[in-house]
């Protein structure tokens, strides 16, 4: 992915909200660029920038935002990646079936603007 293709995908996937939200009928933002990493396993190595899906804060660091409590964010949009992953792919999909997901909604937006 060239430089370029890097800063166009990060700033669609910001414009795009939250993934994980989206699927509980959430627009959500702002969000943070999550990379898959190999193994779906964190401190594992990274499979590269074209493997990015977009999560908010909560969703991707278990930041419930100075409103909340963990407790309160959890009931409502269900568990956090780096606080329950498990639980979390159970509930939302895999890191593929995330990934799949973010890029057609990517592929979607940019129809409309053909």
């Amino acid at each position: 992915m060239t430089p370029d293709e890097r800063t166009y995908r990060f700033q669609r996937l910001t414009e795009m909200g939250c993934v994980a939200c989206r699927k509980l009928g959430y627009l959500c933002w702002p969000v943070e660029i999550h990379h898959l990493n190999l193994d779906g396993k964190a401190g594992q190595e990274r499979r590269g920038d074209e493997f990015t899906i977009p999560l908010c804060a909560w969703h991707h660091q278990g930041n419930p935002g100075s409103r909340m409590t963990p407790k309160a964010s959890e009931t409502l949009f269900g568990p956090s990646l780096k606080l329950h992953s498990k639980r979390f792919r159970a509930e939302f999909g895999s890191d593929n079936e995330l990934l799949a997901l973010t890029n057609q909604w990517l592929e979607q937006q940019a129809e409309k603007v053909v």
